[in-house]
């Protein structure tokens, strides 16, 4: 039986690394992802200049600092958010193993390893990965500590808890959401000992994060104005549910037999969960996969919308684990098979459209990169509607002639800070007449989506391209799925 068990965990491993390499190093990158890469290839002083007026803390970006120094190309990137992904499923599998048996930690860690969810932030330049791995790994301590109660062995897992909260704290903004709730466990258990110190350890947490806790109130006021993100309700809720068992966006067959699949594991998970809700560990890990969500729903009215899915990875990997604990439990019921079939029915019908998506905003930047170094000539301008696409544009040759235009100021996309801009001395042109001031050809580079909106706001044309029109010759299109070149000459 051990030997089976040694294989089935083998398995999810080599399952798990698979799909997180594959296409690690063609996939697109975005603007985001480029972001990182520029931010991180400065020094450290930069780096926390640049972060501290942006909206994320500095530890993802002093890990990439330094794991760059390998090799910069994408593959190479990406293995940092491989290797964090593969530690954060090791940490679910005992997990789970702790609170229900060993068989209920491997199904969780199956479903995390073909997860869609989990795939994605694993092949992405972010800090997302960091962020599970630190609260995933707090909560393993946490539960160490009420398995042990007190006693001497406590001693390092009181360090641990603080240290997993302090990466966290690093990791994202959100990351308090996630810390608080275990408080709440203790409290609704009126475990007020508990309660003071874990509390008391929070405090140190909070200590050891106050040089970054000092940036958050002008990041705060910045994402009251400048983050395109709505305020939740039900559609942003039913998307947060189906993002937890597949990817989206899908279309027809494909997107009812997920919708069906998901909804197959939400009831009947939810269905053995309130059968199962006295024993123990089963409330701590609902509070987890239920609790922030709401906290992150209200609070996104009461200050700027918060919500969204890539905040609840936390959430997401409690709900693998209860996922995982309930098809442990009632597997010689037959409903253990039929959930573990739904749960990776709806992950693998998914992934084929999660590895071909090439759609905004991970768009065909590649392609129209290399169209435009085979096509550009000294002397020529490729200039880009904004910064979505010039990012990773220049990431893939930063070389070419390229220029982007500023958002809008005080717009819902004007998250472009001036202290990141200096820090990555990456700026925007001053304005469309000096960028193109003295130039015989200038390629617009331009979304698709960007050109609809203005015609659906009844605008006709969009702005930029009018006045190209009227001081140049459109003589060329081109475009590469969603996003469009438009080649001006005098």
């Amino acid at each position: 039986m051990k030997n089976k068990l040694w294989v089935f965990l083998g398995a999810i491993f080599i399952l798990a690394l698979g799909l997180r390499l594959y296409g690690a190093g063609t996939r697109e990158i975005w603007y985001d992802d480029a972001f990182s890469y520029f931010l991180a290839k400065q020094s450290l002083g930069q780096i926390i200049s640049g972060t501290a007026a942006d909206t994320m803390p500095p530890l993802y970006y002093f890990l990439l600092h330094y794991w760059m120094k390998i090799d910069e190309s994408l593959f190479v990137l990406r293995l940092l958010s491989v290797l964090l992904s593969l530690m954060t499923l090791a940490m679910v599998i005992d997990l789970g193993r702790r609170l229900a048996g060993i068989e209920a930690g491997l199904w969780a860690g199956l479903i995390v390893a073909v997860a869609p969810f989990q795939i994605y932030h694993a092949q992405e330049l972010r800090m997302y990965t960091l962020l599970g791995l630190a609260q995933v790994s707090y909560l393993w301590f946490f539960v160490r500590l009420q398995q042990l109660g007190a006693g001497n062995k406590a001693g390092w897992f009181w360090v641990g808890l603080v240290f997993t909260g302090t990466m966290a704290m690093y990791s994202h903004n959100l990351a308090i959401f996630g810390l608080i709730l275990p408080d709440f466990y203790l409290l609704l258990k009126h475990a007020w000992k508990g309660v003071l110190k874990l509390v008391g350890v929070q405090v140190v947490i909070l200590a050891l994060a106050a040089p970054w806790l000092v940036m958050i109130p002008g990041q705060i006021d910045k994402i009251q104005t400048a983050f395109w993100t709505p305020r939740p309700g039900l559609v942003e809720v039913m998307q947060a549910i189906l993002q937890a068992h597949l990817f989206l966006p899908l279309e027809g067959a494909v997107l009812v037999a997920g919708v069906l699949l998901s909804a197959w594991c939400t009831v009947l998970v939810a269905i053995e969960l309130w059968r199962q809700r006295k024993t123990p560990g089963v409330g701590l890990l609902s509070l987890l996969a239920l609790g922030l969500p709401i906290l992150l729903f209200m609070a996104s009215y009461a200050m700027r919308p918060i919500f969204v899915p890539r905040g609840l990875i936390l959430s997401m990997l409690a709900y693998a684990i209860l996922g995982g604990w309930m098809i442990a439990l009632r597997w010689k019921k037959f409903i253990g098979p039929f959930l573990a079939a739904a749960f990776i029915g709806a992950a693998l019908i998914s992934l084929p459209a999660y590895y071909s998506f090439s759609e905004f905003p991970r768009s065909q930047f590649k392609a129209a990169t290399e169209y435009l170094r085979n096509t550009t000539a000294a002397g020529d301008l490729i200039l880009h509607d904004n910064k979505l696409s010039y990012f990773p544009s220049h990431y893939y040759d930063p070389e070419l002639p390229q220029e982007f235009l500023a958002d809008e100021p005080g717009s819902h996309n004007d998250t472009y800070a001036l202290a990141s801009q200096t820090a990555m001395q990456l700026f925007p042109a001053e304005s469309l007449a000096q960028a193109v001031s003295g130039k015989e050809t200038v390629r617009f580079v331009v979304f698709s989506r960007a050109i609809e909106e203005y015609r659906d706001m009844g605008a006709g044309e969009h702005p930029v391209m009018a006045q190209l029109g009227d001081a140049f010759n459109l003589s060329g299109h081109e475009a590469f799925g969603d996003l469009e070149i438009y080649t001006y000459q005098r």
